[in-house]
């Protein structure tokens, strides 16, 4: 009779919690599993150990990603800033990941990617802003000097806020008529709870 009040007791502790069946001293039986059903308790008779495991990892990371020229200046011509998301994109897909949208102005650069779970994001922001740069430079001698600038900054996106954030990547031109990048880069850190030291924001 223990043996029975313990197998019942283990048996509402794993299908009411749906924890792992290998912590249960014993294999359910039809008999408990009724017993459970007759007293209304939820069951997840249909899960057995070989059934819950996943044959692979799935995930689906989206960031913004922002970066400006170096000490802000006003380098990125709209003439080829098509050209220069279009080279975006190719060294995001070298490094396994997807450029979703591209927007910017003169002076910096707003990408919004999806990435691969198992690559680190400052990896891959070294390699889209190194591959962008040499593009620059080697396509257009009044931009011999160009670089970005150090640092960046990278938030991760909710599905729910793509659609904004869409549409805000591509509306750059319009938003920095009466805001320039220094507002708009330490109001992005600010809403996403990043702190800062001015000190070091800037290069």
């Amino acid at each position: 009779m223990n043996d029975g009040r313990a197998a019942l007791r283990w048996s509402v502790e794993l299908y009411t919690t749906g924890r792992a069946f290998r912590r249960a001293p014993f294999r359910p039986v039809p008999r408990v599993a009724g017993a459970l059903r007759a007293a209304g308790v939820p069951t997840f008779e249909r899960l057995s150990a070989p059934e819950v495991r996943m044959a692979r990892a799935y995930a689906s990371l989206r960031v913004h990603v922002v970066w400006s020229t170096r000490h802000r200046r006003p380098w990125l011509d709209p003439e080829w800033r098509g050209r220069l998301f279009s080279v975006a994109s190719g060294l995001a897909e070298a490094g396994r990941a997807r450029l979703l949208c591209a927007g910017g102005v003169r002076d910096h650069l707003h990408l919004y990617l999806e990435i691969a779970a198992t690559d680190p994001l400052q990896a891959l922001v070294t390699t889209l802003k190194g591959g962008t740069a040499r593009w620059i430079r080697s396509t257009f001698p009044h931009r011999a000097a160009f670089a970005w600038q150090e640092g960046w900054a990278g938030f991760s996106v909710a599905p729910g806020e793509d659609g904004a954030l869409l549409d805000y990547i591509r509306h750059q031109e319009v938003r920095h008529r009466d805001h320039d990048f220094a507002g708009e880069y330490l109001g992005l850190l600010e809403r996403h709870g990043i702190a800062y030291d001015l000190r070091e924001v800037w290069d």
